[in-house]
């Protein structure tokens, strides 16, 4: 199937995916590549994504049933320039790269550079984001700084998943999963109208893998975890002019914690640990939006409310021997509020405006054992967190076809820290996981306990213009500016450079993209390219040390410079078939350095260093195909193919990521009635290794490095049921 769509796209070009997804074969006088509606732009209402002035891929619901899509880094190779990872050291931490532009580190105080949102709400911790998903109206992926509408943190981009709403009719949808591992999951969701005015859904799910991989120090099988989330929702209209939707999710997790390999002993899919590891995961969160719709526009509040607990155990040196362990203990909670307003006026402006308020609060604790115990000391911190925003965006229309853009985000953050820098001795820093009390006991130099508070003031303006000559093409150019915020580091290790604070990373952006429809839209062609110049760099400098394990040190470090090409098409040449690609090209080097990358002082070395996580390069190419078959059976294939190049691992570059390169197939039979369908599918079929993170190891501990490991190949079995 491969083969096959490739040679039905050589014409001279690399494509980039947009996503497609049907529920039947469409006629012939309907188009084949369907309206992909998104909610980017915060307008009250779904916009057709073809005239939105944003790179971005939408994936919805049924597209994600056809890939399969157990968490979002399934979703790596549907865009370009886009890596969703999941770090490993912690499952479910996400370290999210869009455009060169991400996380390079576990360290929760580490503000992202890809936002994540769902239904709304910002996620203020990377932990937890790669976990399972279900039930999903869809997910759109922003590329390109989304400040102006999102806020601080989505310099890279933006990862909006939007869950599904009830629905006016009753209706009951279930699924079983049974993959290798093995692994058994299952969802069921019953939704429909309570009276005239309310409408209410309950969706459940439960997943129980036994886990992948064979642990060779002890012959046991490893990676095995259960989650288990329930979301009920309600959504409240008394009026056609005004409606409410509540939204609470409880969830858990309860499994082994990082699949850790040191390459220096072992290869492919082997490990061998001595500590088993653990990750526990509790959370639960509330959204409540409210839309009041007025003659000229809607009225939007946002209430958003998350707590998280998580812990974790972690073997740092992965091999079979107690060289250095590490626990974890993180426990969060969030609120956040957002009032605005979207209308039309004067019929030809559109006006965009809210204020936003968002607070959280976390502590975190890490404790390191090294030797088998001759060293036994904890670092951590106490972080709060308070921001408040006013935001608005105006788009002009001059006439029909040319519109104007003008808009600005005023944001005042502040934080309040005490941090506990890591001692390497049994009469260091010492916390009470159960209590959360710490005595500190600092012999010589340090931080013992360091309190710090700062604030920051910073502005994200946003130009541009868009140019419709008609309604199958949109060409458009902006410039804006993100931040990503300040802060201090609670994961720190060195008694010479203090935990904080380091300042907000400042970006200028610049961006032209088009996006077409062609040949009664059977054939869609979107393009973009971008420059980014970002000042202030944060990284993460990870080096090895022989006494604490690993030294890593927050700073801004560097100014530097990011520009590339997104490539993408959706070609439909036959009502059955559609055929789909996409590429992606960076290019990212650093203009000045003024911390030490390397450990070899600052100077040339640092300047010829590769940007971490950034793949040069990045592309995928599908189908899918659908017949109808007699007594009234469908039959769906699907097969995607994505790459993405290597890319450094740290900031040195001494250890780098390997290639990711994926390979899915799907193949779905809906039986008469369409009530029953059954799929059998892969993921990963070429059975590569990918990495999480790839971190060196002191020589003291046995050198090498702590890489982690994503599952190999997984083929499974699906039944669903619709009624």
């Amino acid at each position: 199937m491969v083969a096959s769509a490739s040679a039905s796209i050589v014409v001279g070009l690399i494509f980039a995916t947009q996503g497609w997804a049907q529920t039947e074969i469409p006629s012939e006088d309907e188009s084949p590549i369907e309206t992909v509606t998104i909610s980017a732009q915060k307008r009250g209402v779904a916009e057709d994504a073809q005239v939105v002035p944003i790179a971005l891929t939408a994936v919805n619901g049924v597209e994600l049933d056809e890939r399969h899509v157990r968490n979002l880094q399934n979703l790596t190779v549907a865009a370009p320039n886009v890596t969703l990872a999941d770090a490993g050291t912690i499952p479910g931490f996400a370290i999210f790269t869009i455009r060169g532009l991400g996380t390079n580190t576990t360290i929760p105080s580490m503000e992202p550079a890809v936002g994540v949102f769902v239904d709304g709400i910002y996620l203020g911790m990377s932990t937890g984001m790669v976990l399972d998903i279900f039930d999903i109206e869809d997910i759109e992926i922003l590329r390109g700084p989304q400040g102006l509408l999102f806020g601080r943190n989505t310099t890279g981009g933006a990862v909006l998943i939007n869950t599904r709403r009830p629905g006016d009719e009753f209706a009951v949808r279930a699924r079983f999963n049974y993959e290798t591992g093995p692994q058994a999951t299952g969802a069921l969701s019953i939704e429909g109208p309570i009276g005239d005015r309310l409408r209410a859904k309950i969706t459940g799910y439960y997943s129980n893998d036994e886990g992948w991989f064979t642990n060779q120090f002890d012959g046991s099988s490893f990676g095995a975890s259960r989650t288990g989330v329930v979301r009920p929702t309600i959504v409240w209209q008394p009026t056609v002019a005004f409606d409410t939707a509540l939204i609470y999710e409880r969830g858990w997790r309860r499994g082994d914690g990082a699949v850790a390999q040191n390459p220096a002993y072992h290869r492919n899919f082997e490990i061998a640990i001595d500590n088993q590891n653990y990750d526990r995961q509790d959370w639960e969160a509330l959204t409540v939006e409210s839309n009041w719709r007025r003659p000229r526009g809607v009225f939007t509040n946002l209430f958003g409310y998350r707590r998280l607990d998580e812990g974790a155990s972690v073997d740092l040196d992965a091999s079979p021997v107690p060289a250095l362990h590490a626990l974890n203990r993180l426990e969060q909670h969030q609120v956040s509020d957002e009032l605005r307003f979207s209308g039309r006026l004067f019929d030809r402006l559109d006006i965009t405006a809210g204020l936003y308020y968002f607070t959280q609060s976390y502590s975190y604790l890490e404790r390191r054992l090294i030797g088998g115990g001759a060293i036994d000391s904890t670092l951590g911190g106490n972080v709060d967190n308070t921001s408040y925003a006013a935001f608005a965006q105006a788009d002009y229309h001059l006439d029909p076809a040319f519109t104007l853009l003008a808009g600005g985000r005023f944001t005042h953050e502040e934080k309040t820290v005490k941090i506990a820098t890591f001692v390497p001795s049994t009469a260091g820093s010492y916390c009470d996981f159960a209590t959360g009390a710490c005595t500190y006991n600092f012999p010589g130099p340090g931080f013992p306990g360091a309190p710090g508070s700062e604030a920051w003031d910073f502005f994200v303006p946003k130009l541009g213009a868009q140019w419709q000559p008609h309604q199958d093409m949109l060409v458009y150019a902006h410039w804006s500016q993100g931040v990503r915020s300040g802060g201090y580091n609670v994961r720190n290790t060195s008694l010479v450079v203090p935990p904080g604070p380091y300042g907000p990373e400042l970006q200028d952006a610049f961006e032209v993209g088009v996006k077409s429809d062609w040949l009664n839209r059977r054939l869609r062609v979107n393009a973009a390219a971008f420059y980014n110049t970002i000042k202030d760099i944060q990284r993460d400098i990870n080096q090895p040390d022989p006494t604490s394990g690993v030294v890593q040190v927050t700073r801004n470090s560097a100014d530097a410079t990011i520009k590339g090409l997104e490539l993408e098409l959706t070609a439909a040449p036959t009502d059955g078939l559609v055929l789909f690609a996409n590429a992606g090209f960076i290019d990212g080097r650093y203009d000045r350095i003024f911390f030490d990358l390397d450990g070899g002082g600052i100077g040339a070395s640092d300047l010829a260093l590769n940007i971490p996580r950034l793949s040069k390069w990045s592309y995928a190419v599908g189908a899918t195909y659908a017949r109808a078959l007699p007594a009234d059976f469908l039959l769906w294939l699907r097969v995607d193919y994505g790459y993405r190049s290597p890319a450094a691992a740290t900031d040195s570059n001494v250890t780098y990521l390997a290639p990711i390169e994926d390979l899915s197939a799907n193949a779905t039979l809906t039986l008469p009635g369409g009530r029953w369908s059954v799929s059998l599918y892969g993921r990963n079929l070429l059975d590569k290794v990918t990495d999480g993170v790839n971190s060196p190891v002191p020589v003291v501990f046995g050198g090498g490095s702590f890489r982690t490991l994503n599952e190999g190949r997984v083929i499974g079995l699906e039944t669903s049921f619709t009624y």
